[in-house]
């Protein structure tokens, strides 16, 4: 009974420590707000919501010159890479409805982040198969493994409510005042 109670309290404190975080989901009202205020979105903290794998097959010559985390499974080598959740990126490229987001510096090693219907912003991939996202990155093709599909970007609500804070509406003037 007491080993109960206090998994219980443990889930508990759990949950009220995770729904403290500062980080808020980055919307197009948001990125509009940005603009509006003259504030350039290249200088923005971004963080990925969800870990992110990356996955492509090697062939046993490629293995010694591979970058990430190779393991071998079912007799095929794999390469991946591993963003986790909640991993600072930059935006380096931008477009109307997307953002190129870097987690790390080097030439082609960002994703691509579209609006979605829900008007945040999602990792993209140039195709999909099966679920599996195919994207260019460094200089080899990966897929986006599907766990990390539905990924979104954030930022903190702090910087955001900064900027909100600075803004004045005016109400007008009347002749004579």
């Amino acid at each position: 009974m007491k080993k109960n109670l206090v998994i219980a309290f443990f889930v508990l404190i759990s949950l009220v420590i995770s729904s403290c975080s500062n980080l808020i989901y980055f919307t197009q009202e948001i990125r509009n707000d940005l603009k509006y205020n003259d504030l350039d979105v290249e200088k923005v903290q971004f963080y990925n919501s969800e870990k992110i794998v990356l996955l492509r097959n090697l062939s046993k010559e490629e293995t010694q010159i591979a970058k990430g985390t190779i393991r071998l499974e079912n007799g095929e080598y794999f390469e991946e890479v591993i963003i986790p959740k909640k991993t600072k990126g930059v935006a380096v490229r931008k477009g109307t409805e997307f953002l190129n987001i870097a987690f790390e510096t080097g030439e082609k090693r960002n994703l691509r982040f579209d609006i979605n219907e829900d008007t945040k912003y999602q990792i993209s991939a140039d195709s999909w198969k099966e679920n599996y996202g195919c994207v260019v990155y460094d200089t080899s093709t990966y897929f986006i493994v599907p766990a990390s599909s539905s990924t979104l970007l954030m930022v903190n609500k702090e910087y955001i409510s900064n900027f909100e804070r600075k803004r004045r509406v005016l109400k007008g003037r009347s002749v004579g005042n």
